[in-house]
C-alpha cells in the first residue's frame, strides 16, 4: 500500500481524540456528539474525555487537566536517559507523544508540574532522535557502493510526527543523489528518473511495527 503523508495539522488532529483525564468544577448532564456521548460531568470527581474536549472546556475555566503518567519529570528524565544508551535505535514513547506534549504544554500549562522543566526534557528527547535519525541517514548513504540505488529505511517506534518533520530534507537529498547517480551512469530517461524519485519519497521512511 502507498504511504500517504499526512500534514501536521491532520497529524495534531489524529492526537486529539486521545483519552485524558479532567477534572470539572461545573455539574452538567452528558455532552452527545458524533464521536460519542461524554459525562455526566460532576465538580471534583475525575472523568476521561477526549484531548480536543478538554482543551475545550479548560479554555473555558470548566475543569483542570490531568497530565499523563508518562509526563512527569522522572519519568520523561527516565526515557531521554534510555534514549542516550541506545545508538541504533529508537525508544519506544507514548502514541502521540509529540502532539499530546504540544497541545498540553500550550493550552494548560498552569496543570503541569515543574512544567519548565518537563518542557526542556521533551526537547531534549525530540533533539536526540532527530540526530539519531540523521547519523543513521549518512551512515546509511556511506553504506552504498557508488551505483548502489537507496533502499528501504525501516525504523521502529518512530511517530508520524517525527516522520513528516525529517521527510522534506532528506527526501530532496535522495533525489538529488539519484540525479547524480543516473548522471554518472549517462541515463538520461527522464521518466525512469522521475520514477526512482517517487520511490524514494515512499520508500525513504517506513514505520517498522
Amino acid at each position: 500500500m502507498e504511504d500517504i503523508a499526512l500534514s501536521p495539522s491532520q497529524i495534531e488532529f489524529i492526537a486529539e481524540d486521545t483519552t485524558i483525564t479532567v477534572i470539572p468544577n461545573f455539574k452538567m448532564e452528558s455532552l452527545i456528539f458524533l464521536s460519542g456521548e461524554y459525562g455526566p460531568f460532576v465538580p471534583s470527581f475525575p472523568i476521561d474525555i477526549p484531548l480536543w474536549l478538554a482543551i475545550s472546556l479548560k479554555k473555558k475555566k470548566k475543569c483542570t487537566i490531568t497530565p499523563p503518567d508518562w509526563m512527569t519529570y522522572n519519568k520523561l528524565q527516565s526515557r531521554y536517559q534510555e534514549e542516550n544508551k541506545i545508538n541504533d535505535g529508537f525508544v519506544e514513547l507514548p502514541e502521540n507523544f509529540i502532539e499530546i506534549s504540544i497541545l498540553l504544554l500550550t493550552n494548560c500549562p498552569d496543570d503541569i508540574k515543574d512544567i519548565n522543566n518537563i518542557q526542556r526534557l521533551i526537547e531534549n528527547i525530540l533533539y536526540r532522535r532527530e540526530s539519531k535519525l540523521k547519523q543513521s541517514f549518512s551512515n546509511h548513504l556511506k553504506s552504498l557502493a557508488d551505483d548502489e540505488s537507496l533502499t528501504t529505511m525501516e525504523f521502529k517506534n518512530f511517530s508520524m510526527m517525527e516522520i513528516n518533520k525529517v521527510r522534506p530534507p532528506f527526501v530532496s537529498g535522495a533525489n538529488k543523489l539519484y540525479k547524480i547517480q543516473n548522471s554518472d551512469s549517462g541515463n538520461n530517461n527522464n521518466s525512469q528518473s522521475q520514477s526512482a524519485s517517487n520511490t524514494s519519497s515512499r520508500s525513504l521512511f517506513s514505520k517498522k511495527q
